[in-house]
């Protein structure tokens, strides 16, 4: 019997090293940046996988579950 298709991922690797991209994410935003990236990520590779559908829904939603205004998640 084949094992059902899930959607999502029940984990993501996460590198100890940072490129400069997240460096310069985290030197603007500090580590509030850091971690609404890492949310993101958790958020899009829990639902399907690899993309997510970003409706003015989704960003209220977002913004909200981790506490920040919709201005503040868009800027970072």
């Amino acid at each position: 019997m084949a094992r059902p298709l899930k959607q999502g991922l029940d984990y993501f690797p996460l590198d100890c090293y940072i490129n400069d991209q997240w460096q310069l994410i985290e030197a603007e935003f500090g580590i509030i940046g850091f971690g609404v990236i890492v949310k993101l990520l958790q958020k899009i590779y829990s639902q399907e996988g690899y993309y997510i559908k970003w409706t003015e829904d989704v960003a209220l939603l977002f913004s909200r579950s981790i506490g920040l205004s919709i201005d503040e998640v868009s800027n970072i």
